[in-house]
């Protein structure tokens, strides 16, 4: 009734935020192909919010993926499912594999602890980048020969139209598998991946950054709070300096009273055999934590940060 009452003014855009949301899914989906049906007939232009990903690729002609406010992908569903931008776009529009990788040289990535032939270039030589798989483009069997990857089954979940298995590697990596064939847990199987199928990313950044301050010669001030650092520099005091921290070096504590300083878990990315989180802290600056740990999202946490683990550069650096 309300889309009724906004399209008899004919207007030039038609807004819908979400308007599917409270339907059950045979519901929703009979109301999409309506909607795309609509569209066509009518001939003017829908701008469609919503944060399901399969609504978003089944209705759009284009799509804006956006992340606090700022935009980032702008694409066709072809492109924004097949070659994400970011991170961030990969695990939000469809399932994926998402791992830290080294480009060896064009053509040639390292990630799982192996070596793989892939299509990319243009990265350099031994440079840090993220690798995404879909879970569909693995290709699972009885080991042989043939097999990139092997491992175990550790889960295998009918989905109707296909089974969603987990395999955890030797090594310690899990992947995420869809095949139309079964497998059970337990089973060793092998896994074989195109060039074509793996897409390689830049990383957005290989440490977390803050500007600070030095407070003296061992201590500096960054996120709101005063942290002692190890290192000693002939910077003067007073004088604005670049903070560096491995993603890794970020301890976060249950008790929020226990940190250093405190915030809140607000996006959990998967990376193959561990987490890296995004932390808001309250000094309203994101921290990156990366963390074997399971966290949920909106946890309240709080964060230490050992004097060894702080790099300090003059800003010019």
């Amino acid at each position: 009734m309300g889309i009724a009452r906004a399209i008899v003014n004919e207007p030039d855009v038609l807004l819908l935020d979400e308007p599917l949301a409270a339907l059950d899914l045979k519901m929703r989906k009979d109301m999409q192909m309506e909607l795309k049906e609509m569209h066509r007939s009518l001939g003017i232009s829908f701008l469609y919010v919503t944060h399901d990903q399969e609504e978003a690729l089944t209705l759009s002609d284009r799509i804006v993926v956006m992340s606090e406010g700022k935009i980032q992908q702008v694409g066709t569903p072809v492109d924004i499912y097949n070659e994400p931008v970011n991170a961030f776009v990969a695990d939000f529009i469809g399932e994926s594999n998402i791992l830290n990788g080294l480009m060896v040289k064009d053509r040639l990535v390292r990630f799982a602890g192996h070596e793989f032939e892939c299509v990319d270039k243009g990265f350099g030589e031994n440079m840090p980048v993220d690798v995404v798989i879909r879970p569909e483009d693995i290709y699972i069997f009885d080991v042989s020969d043939a097999a990139m990857l092997t491992g175990k089954v550790t889960s295998c979940i009918f989905k109707g139209v296909h089974y969603e298995m987990m395999v955890d590697t030797p090594n310690g990596y899990e992947f995420l598998v869809q095949d139309y064939h079964q497998f059970a847990v337990g089973q060793e199987v092998g896994l074989l991946v195109k060039p074509s199928d793996l897409h390689v990313m830049e990383k957005e950044r290989l440490f977390n950054t803050f500007v600070g301050k030095m407070v003296d010669e061992t201590h500096v001030e960054f996120l709101g709070h005063t942290f002692e650092c190890s290192e000693r520099k002939d910077i003067p005091v007073g004088s604005e300096v670049t903070v560096e921290i491995d993603f890794h070096h970020v301890i976060l504590q249950d008790n929020a009273e226990d940190g250093m300083i405190t915030g809140d878990v607000k996006f959990i990315l998967y990376k193959g055999n561990h987490y890296h989180l995004t932390v808001f802290t309250d000094w309203d600056e994101d921290i990156f934590v990366d963390t074997q740990d399971v966290w949920d999202d909106s946890d309240r946490v709080g964060i230490t940060i050992s004097p060894e683990s702080i790099r300090i550069y003059p800003v010019n650096k």
